[in-house]
């Protein structure tokens, strides 16, 4: 399949000099003049799929996202000299997020809770080079994170991705949560990413190119006995992301939902728990299935660059989301069958 001038700038925004030449086969793709090779891999993406262009200043632009979204979404990515917000980025997925930005010569906006962790992982990331500025706050807190946005504002000029990771775990029946631990819950988890879009939504809007990336879990996808309080914030984050995406698809922002498969982090071992023999399977449960840090946040990031409405990671969560949209009644019988055997 050949795109003409008038049809890649058409669909892309593209400069009339930019000649896009793509194909799903093996055939090669021009880019600004220079032939690539369709073997190279470049921030995991191949010039084979005739969804993805790739630019020789290693940016990447898309005419779809992979998920095959009815909206066109004009978008060109590079992390390089941009500015990052990542809460929750004291520990776990928020941590190794806000590395690997930084790898990538990316300033980062740390944001969490935790003072100590946020001041280690902050001279931590310093020594690589890039700007990088701690604020300890909780997200729950509307009024806390508008003064947040303020200060990352005038520390850093502008924002170009917000990720909205932080959360609150629980393990327990909805019989043994309180009514204080379920709106904690809540307000972390949905309230607390309401709040972050609202808060850094202006600076993405300034400029082309603004993205969201807001972390959710298999827990959105159906029910899961244990997880009463969990899965109804991850299942109101899922709408809320899906909407908002719809609703700036035309404003240059892109909204993602990344479902990361499971991982062995910090979380349940600090969440809400009901019995310490229900938090302990979830951690072994965790860490014999748990997918490997790194390779969960470059597989993310890759992929981010083309404004996938959703990112899907692990066989775990792929096989659970191809059951869910197959046979909703079997993918619940297949959960009564995994937390009877699990044990949480």
């Amino acid at each position: 399949m050949t795109l003409s001038i008038e049809r890649a700038d058409r669909r892309m925004g593209l400069a009339s000099d930019r000649t896009v030449y793509s194909s799903k086969r093996n055939r090669p793709l021009l880019l600004y003049g220079r032939l690539l090779d369709d073997s190279r891999p470049s921030h995991g993406l191949t010039a084979t799929n005739p969804d993805y262009f790739l630019f020789a200043d290693n940016t990447a632009a898309t005419r779809y996202s992979p998920s095959r979204s009815a909206i066109p979404v004009v978008m060109v990515r590079e992390y390089r000299d941009r500015t990052a917000v990542i809460t929750g980025a004291a520990s776990g997925l928020g941590r190794a997020l806000a590395r690997e930005l930084t790898i990538r010569k990316c300033n980062v906006a740390l944001i969490d809770i935790d003072s100590s962790g946020l001041g280690e992982m902050k001279e931590e990331l310093a020594q690589l080079g890039a700007v990088v500025t701690g604020h300890c706050v909780d997200i729950g807190s509307e009024q806390a994170l508008q003064r947040v946005a303020a200060e990352i504002g005038s520390a850093h000029g502008t924002v170009h991705l917000v990720i909205n990771n932080a959360a609150v775990s629980a393990s327990a029946s909805f019989a043994n949560t309180s009514a204080a631990e379920f709106e904690r819950i809540i307000r972390v988890n949905f309230f607390g990413v309401v709040y972050g879009c609202r808060a850094f939504l202006p600076f993405l809007q300034k400029q082309a190119g603004g993205q969201i990336l807001n972390v959710a879990s298999c827990f959105a996808w159906l029910g899961y006995p244990g997880k009463t309080a969990y899965a109804s914030s991850k299942g109101a984050l899922r709408c809320f992301s899906e909407s908002l995406r719809l609703e700036l698809a035309n404003s240059g922002v892109g909204v993602t939902l990344l479902y990361p498969g499971p991982l062995h982090t910090s979380l349940v071992r600090n969440g809400i728990s009901d019995s310490e023999q229900r938090r302990k399977c979830e951690e072994q449960f965790l860490m014999s299935r748990g997918l490997p840090l790194e390779r969960v946040v470059r597989r993310c990031l890759d992929e981010l660059l083309t404004n996938p409405s959703r990112i899907v990671i692990g066989l775990d969560y792929r096989l659970l989301d191809a059951l869910t949209r197959l046979s909703p009644r079997l993918a619940g019988r297949a959960m009564e069958f995994v937390a009877a055997r699990v044990g949480f």
